[in-house]
């Protein structure tokens, strides 16, 4: 299933308001100030090690976060023709890639808070419009994708000042496809690459 394309099937597919659309907006709206605020102060816990607030981050991140459905998105079509090893590989390698990532730019937070907005619901997906209020600078505009697939809130993507970052890494992993003339190994190989930093940077962190 292709992330885009759900979003628009079930918006065609059911009425965009309601009182179950509004108690499904509004539940996701506290899902995620409930999730950012939780991820920020696990991330920020200085007197915890390292790896132990990476461990509560990743709890954090597997519980919000729809990732085989993002990382399948963010694959495109080379999904179809990777093998189920091929696969297991990538996702593996994107969920590492993506946690680090966040969990290092949650490190370097010092006083942010996210202010929810509003939220509207547009068939099975609710979208929660928020700011992310930073001391001294302006704040971030962030709109958050929203499911509940199982009866559980989970976000599919996250759009930061406009740019939905799931379709800008659809584009990178497009370019580095595109580069290993298309295919799957070369993707998981720069992954593992992109990994191996993003752990020599949170390894030099546990350090200081």
């Amino acid at each position: 299933m292709i992330l885009i394309g759900a979003v628009l099937a079930a918006s065609a597919a059911l009425p965009p308001r309601g009182a179950h659309a509004s108690d499904f907006s509004d539940g996701a709206g506290v899902f995620v100030k409930e999730l950012a605020d939780a991820a920020i102060a696990a991330i920020n816990e200085k007197a915890l090690p390292v790896d132990r607030r990476l461990a509560k981050f990743r709890e954090l991140f597997i519980a919000g976060f729809d990732v085989p459905v993002i990382a399948q998105f963010v694959m495109g079509r080379a999904w179809a023709r990777a093998t189920d090893e091929q696969k297991a590989q990538y996702l593996k390698a994107f969920e590492e890639v993506t946690l680090l990532t966040w969990a290092l730019r949650f490190n370097d937070y010092s006083g942010e808070t996210l202010k929810v907005n509003s939220t509207r619901a547009e068939g099975r997906v609710a979208f929660v419009d928020s700011v992310v209020v930073r001391p001294g600078r302006d704040p971030v505009r962030v709109e958050w994708r929203i499911e509940r697939p199982a009866g559980e809130y989970k976000i599919i993507d996250i759009t930061v000042e406009g740019s939905s970052m799931a379709v800008a890494q659809r584009a990178d992993y497009s370019a580095v496809l595109q580069q290993n003339q298309g295919k799957v190994g070369g993707l998981i190989a720069a992954l593992n690459n992109k990994l191996a930093q993003l752990n020599a940077k949170a390894k030099q962190l546990a350090q200081n």
